[in-house]
């Protein structure tokens, strides 16, 4: 079988999913003992952009022409790496001519767009996927196997922080966060779709969202210094409740200047708890908790002290991805995450933005 997966974007996100590709190229792609070619197509607006990138990935094909790249019947699966809102109608031509779709996080700009995309897959009998890169991150990855096997017991409590500073001037991401029209939101639109989907996956069902969130910086430049409105939110706190009882917090922010390495979770059990980020991992379990007696007067101890680092073994989480999702194509199994993974994170976003629009929480 020949699969061209036709990647939409030049940016941090193409690049990202183009380099995979290459790899599983030059791996070999094998599937029960049968070699499938596999190639990369790259539409993009801007000639400049296209060229490198083409020539670093080795595309079979380029295109400046959105419609007519979609439309190529040579073209198995689109892999939709473009801003927010050139998310849903690129999707949805993709599966109107029976293609395979895969597309970075968020699925779309609403829930109901995303529901209309999931039915649309559906009926149309193709592979769906989204990318959660955070399940497949080595410290969440190892994190899911541990809850998994119950070392950790009943799950109490689950807290997340993700930040980093962004200057008022943008010069660290792509200023088309900051615009609704594009973005579908601010922070809580951009990293609860993550968030959500990965704790959802870790610790199980989330029933009940609160949120607060604000917008530091209301108005902001561009790297070449025009002033736009920050129409989004750029910092925000979200609770959660879980269905098993566990609670939930999630600190994300474009204006924190502290950042451990992004991000970094801890989750406690009743017989023990983690502490960890992408790559690197640390364990207490019960019977290795030092007692703890809270004495307002003296430098405490050091707080690592009974906590025992974890080996783990890191992949590329996209090429991890966007394999199984190519292997799922060959032997027509299901392949998670998939889009009714992508809509549950959204309605949880829209939950969030509710909360605050409403001042309670919201129950899902």
């Amino acid at each position: 079988m020949d699969l061209t997966v036709g990647i939409l974007g030049t940016g941090r996100m193409a690049q990202l999913h183009s380099a995979a590709l290459r790899s599983i190229q030059e791996q070999g792609f094998d599937v029960n003992g049968e070699r499938h070619n596999v190639a990369v197509a790259l539409y993009g607006r801007d000639p400049a952009k296209v060229a490198p990138l083409a020539e670093a990935c080795g595309a079979a094909k380029t295109s400046h022409d959105l419609t007519g790249f979609i439309d190529d019947p040579d073209l198995a699966v689109i892999d939709n790496c473009l801003v927010n809102r050139l998310h849903f109608t690129p999707l949805l031509q993709a599966i109107q001519n029976g293609k395979h779709v895969f597309t970075d996080k968020p699925l779309t700009n609403t829930a109901a767009e995303g529901r209309h995309l999931l039915r649309a897959a559906r009926q149309a009998g193709v592979h769906h996927g989204i990318v959660q890169n955070m399940r497949f991150q080595a410290g969440p990855a190892q994190a899911k196997e541990i809850i998994a096997s119950g070392a950790l017991g009943r799950i109490l409590h689950v807290r997340g922080v993700f930040g980093y500073f962004v200057p008022q001037r943008v010069e660290n991401r792509p200023a088309w966060f900051y615009q609704k029209a594009e973005a579908g939101g601010g922070i809580v639109h951009d990293m609860m779709a993550h968030f959500f989907d990965l704790l959802g996956w870790m610790i199980g069902p989330i029933e009940r969202v609160s949120c607060d969130m604000t917008t530091v910086y209301p108005e902001r430049e561009t790297p070449d210094g025009e002033r736009f409105r920050a129409e989004v939110e750029d910092a925000a706190t979200v609770q959660m409740r879980f269905a098993n009882g566990a609670l939930g917090d999630v600190f994300v922010s474009w204006a924190r200047r502290k950042h451990e390495e992004v991000p970094y979770f801890e989750i406690d059990g009743e017989d023990g708890s983690l502490i960890f980020s992408f790559n690197a991992m640390h364990q207490q379990l019960q019977a290795d908790t030092p007692g703890f007696r809270y004495d307002p007067t003296q430098l405490q101890a050091d707080p690592m002290s009974g906590w025992k680092p974890v080996e783990l073994q890191g992949e590329d989480p996209f090429e991890v991805q966007l394999r199984a999702f190519l292997q799922a194509i060959v032997t027509g199994a299901l392949v998670k995450p998939d889009w009714e993974d992508g809509v549950r994170a959204l309605e949880l976003v829209e939950a969030a933005y509710e909360s605050v629009d409403q001042g309670r929480a919201v129950h899902v």
